[in-house]
């Protein structure tokens, strides 16, 4: 975990640092007009949507031990190099090759850590791991003012130093997991032959998982021919838009309200200090409750409610208040990190699906950098009444998911003579799901 939170962070603080670049000189130093910036903003994610899938299938061929801090070490020194760009058309060139860099370490991150820990305990990592996005508002922000005191130091911009620091930070992080991470539990050199075991025979007992399962072409041909994939590809795309525009256009949306320079991205931190708590919050209460789908409603609803405010209110401190409960956001996000990878059967099959439907969703982060546009500002009232769209295309994919893993639990649970179990799954200790993975009728989907 302290690995896994390390590096996302850094992830997050490396493609989101070009929010703070900006109003801290970027814009001005390289000219940029607001379409230039909007795209530099997109083409990242072409990257991303480019390399996820292939990726979390070459994760499965190569260890993750190695996989994972390798790429980590290459795209911070991209982002180190962002210092050297003097062209619009040299930044959309390196934002792209940062997006192809990065993509493949959040799904193989998310598939790496369902292999670790049984889906009952998933919500408190996934949420320590994803709070660390609105950490990176809250200390992101502070750290880019920071850096930006080193302003005119050898003759280098402010703006500059913040890619040169903060990418070398990263190369480090990747080289120190190059010594400390480990695959997988069966070969995790930190742990004793019984703590192996009782790792081991937990997860196989929750989700059928076995030590050492081959790469199997058929389970990955089997993700992407399962409709469900899909539609958690349209869930990812719509509650990313919402996510990625917000992280990228806050400090520009605050300006809106009257602040500038670094006062503004100072103001944008507090917003992202409350989001840090209600995630970390909600992955407790999915741990202990259970109830995926309502924490995923609840969430969304807070913050469609949030955004339609900051559309139709004028008063500042009320429209600055608004921010702290669009935080709800992210709660939808580390729901679904939890309820994807636990409802997918085979580690081959659940890697594939992972990569895929963060390509589908990524395809959302594309179309983020153009929700918040300047010729919107200072309201940005069509940028929040898009995001409220989203939100309730998410609403409506997210309960047709929910209601087709209950009926299909229900007729499962009819089928093997057991009226009461309410979807609950015993143990899969011995049990082989084949190629069928999920679809066995031993498998009971986590709702």
């Amino acid at each position: 975990m302290p690995i896994a939170v390390l590096l996302y962070l850094a992830s997050y603080i490396d493609r989101a640092n070009i929010g703070n670049a900006k109003v801290l000189g970027l814009a001005t130093s390289l000219h940029l007009t607001s379409g230039q910036y909007n795209w530099a903003l997109s083409i990242f994610f072409i990257g991303y949507v480019v390399f996820e899938t292939p990726s979390n299938i070459i994760i499965r061929r190569v260890s993750p031990r190695w996989y994972i801090p390798i790429l980590t070490v290459i795209w911070g020194l991209i982002c180190a190099l962002f210092a050297t760009v003097k062209s619009a058309g040299g930044l959309l060139a390196i934002r792209f090759f940062l997006g192809l860099a990065e993509a493949g370490f959040l799904p193989g991150i998310v598939y790496w850590l369902s292999c670790w820990y049984p889906r009952t305990v998933l919500g408190r990592r996934f949420g320590i791991l994803y709070s660390t996005v609105s950490l990176t508002g809250a200390f992101g922000g502070l750290l880019a003012t920071a850096i930006h005191a080193l302003d005119g130091t050898h003759g280098i911009a402010g703006w500059q130093w913040i890619f040169i620091v903060e990418g070398c930070i990263t190369a480090g992080f990747g080289l120190l997991a190059l010594f400390f991470m480990s695959s997988y539990p069966e070969n995790a050199s930190f742990l004793s032959a019984s703590e192996k075991r009782i790792v081991l025979l937990a997860n196989e007992a929750d989700h059928a998982q076995k030590a050492g399962e081959t790469f199997n072409a058929k389970q990955i041909r089997s993700a992407f021919t399962d409709w469900r994939t899909w539609l958690w590809g349209l869930v990812y795309l719509t509650i990313y838009i919402p996510v990625y525009s917000v992280i990228l256009s806050l400090p520009s949306v605050v300006i809106g309200l009257g602040y500038k320079g670094t006062t503004a991205t100072l103001m944008a931190c507090p917003p992202y200090a409350l989001g840090f708590v209600i995630v970390l919050t909600a992955g407790w209460t999915a741990d202990r409750y259970g109830k995926l789908f309502y924490h995923y409603v609840a969430a969304i609803l807070v913050t469609i409610v949030a955004l339609i405010v900051l559309m139709t209110v004028e008063n500042l401190v009320v429209r600055y208040i608004m921010f702290f409960f669009v935080m709800f956001m992210f709660i939808p996000v580390s729901i679904c990190w939890v309820w994807l990878g636990s409802n997918v059967g085979g580690a081959n099959k659940r890697a594939t699906a992972v990569g895929l439907v963060f390509s589908l969703g990524n395809i959302g982060g594309a179309v983020s950098g153009q929700i918040y546009r300047a010729e919107w500002a200072p309201r940005y009232v069509q940028g929040h009444a898009i995001n409220v769209g989203c939100y309730v295309i998410a609403l409506i994919a997210g309960t047709a998911l929910w209601w087709s893993y209950k009926t299909d639990n229900e007729r499962r649970d009819r089928e093997a003579g057991e009226h009461d179990k309410g979807g609950k799954q015993d143990d899969l200790l011995g049990e082989d799901l084949g190629d069928l993975g999920d679809r066995h009728s031993s498998f009971r989907y986590y709702l």
